[in-house]
């Protein structure tokens, strides 16, 4: 496991609002929170999480996660039952503050947590993963009505707020109208596995793609492209790591998109939990992540820690956290033949592959390691303590 090497200098109480903390059914906001609590409280400092969960949501209650005091509050199923479950999120977490058993209340932007709260006397920030409003812009869709409006309304309280990419950080400004940038740009920690698996040792042909199978992660595309990807490479195999839907028929519809001659190259793994993914992107041979839009790229950034070749996005922040060509391959996840000469371009290249190979953990280490953004946060917390106890 990854290290961190800089001192702290004062010991602060975090809490974190998350509503997807592993182990049950997430995302990149659960996989961020996880990584960064537990490391947190390894340098010392006190974290509690608590969030709104469904009442199926496969963890418990309450648990102890390496030293992270972890809390799931149920929603009751009925109609409403949201405004419930906020009501007492927030009812928990003022109580919290009035006993002084912690500092600083941090939530993602999405889904507008702190809509409706009274001032408090530590800081409330807000971390821009991608908001509601965030995605519908960037996919030219409508803002959802309630969403953007809780969202509106939950920024408006913030004390202070951190972007996880300067894309990210100017679209969300400009979006809710905020008098500045955020406070702070701190890209998301991300752990790779160690050792590294050597590039030549891996499986040949093996293609991975990983992230929820909805249109804006691109996996439509994708799928549109892996017939040229398989008329040039018939041994090559399209493995597939995401939530579809309960009843397989997501990844039926995809299927159906697909050639019949090489629908039995294509494998739909479902949600894995995240040392099976990190097990699967360090024994493919090249990992795609075609997104039409993103705010940091988790997957693509874990994927090229694993040593694994990375095929990205160029649209949003794509260009901020890949570079071109040299940390990894960025394509236009529009274009279906982009995405396949570029898979080809790797698959048939041994040389651009073990460069690609040895470039990315290097790229992970320098600017998204858990050595390289927890000094940030950590200053971040301290500075926003400290303004909002001087205020």
């Amino acid at each position: 496991m990854v290290g961190v090497k800089s001192a702290v200098g004062h010991r602060v109480k975090i809490c974190f609002i998350c509503y997807e903390y592993p182990p049950g059914l997430h995302g990149g906001v659960g996989t961020f929170t996880q990584v960064l609590a537990r490391a947190l409280v390894r340098l010392g400092h006190q974290v509690r999480v608590i969030g709104v969960y469904p009442a199926n949501y496969a963890a418990p209650d309450y648990e102890e996660d390496e030293g992270v005091h972890v809390w799931r509050l149920r929603e009751s199923g009925k109609r409403f039952a949201w405004i419930g479950a906020r009501y007492r999120l927030h009812r928990v977490i003022r109580r919290w503050v009035r006993s002084g058993e912690i500092d600083l209340i941090e939530s993602p932007d999405c889904y507008g947590w702190y809509m409706g709260w009274r001032r408090m006397s530590v800081p409330l920030v807000a971390r821009a993963h991608g908001s509601l409003t965030y995605f519908a812009h960037e996919l030219g869709q409508p803002i959802p009505r309630t969403g953007g409006r809780l969202e509106a309304l939950s920024y408006a309280h913030v004390d202070a707020w951190i972007a996880v990419s300067a894309h990210t950080g100017d679209v969300t400004r400009r979006l809710f109208a905020l008098p500045s940038g955020p406070d702070a740009v701190i890209y998301n920690p991300v752990e790779g596995p160690s050792p590294l698996v050597p590039y030549m040792s891996r499986t040949p042909g093996h293609v991975a793609f990983a992230g929820t199978l909805t249109p804006k992660k691109g996996i439509e595309f994708l799928i549109d492209a892996w017939p040229e990807v398989f008329a040039s490479h018939p041994e090559a195999t399209l493995h597939v790591y995401g939530k579809g839907s309960a009843d397989g028929s997501t990844e039926a519809r995809l299927a159906q998109r697909l050639p019949v001659p090489t629908r039995s190259s294509v494998h739909f793994h479902g949600h894995v939990d995240r040392p099976t993914l990190i097990s699967a992107l360090s024994q493919a041979q090249v990992a795609v992540f075609p997104s039409l839009t993103e705010t940091f790229g988790l997957c693509a950034v874990e994927s090229m820690a694993c040593g694994c070749p990375t095929i990205y996005t160029k649209l949003s922040c794509g260009p901020e956290i890949v570079r071109d060509g040299t940390d990894g391959l960025l394509v236009d996840p529009r274009s279906p033949s982009e995405i396949a000469r570029a898979i080809i371009t790797v698959l048939d290249d041994p040389q651009l592959g073990q460069r690609l190979a040895c470039a990315g953990p290097r790229r992970v280490r320098e600017s998204f390691s858990l050595d390289a953004v927890i000094p940030e946060n950590v200053a971040f917390y301290e500075r926003a303590v400290r303004e909002k106890r001087e205020s």
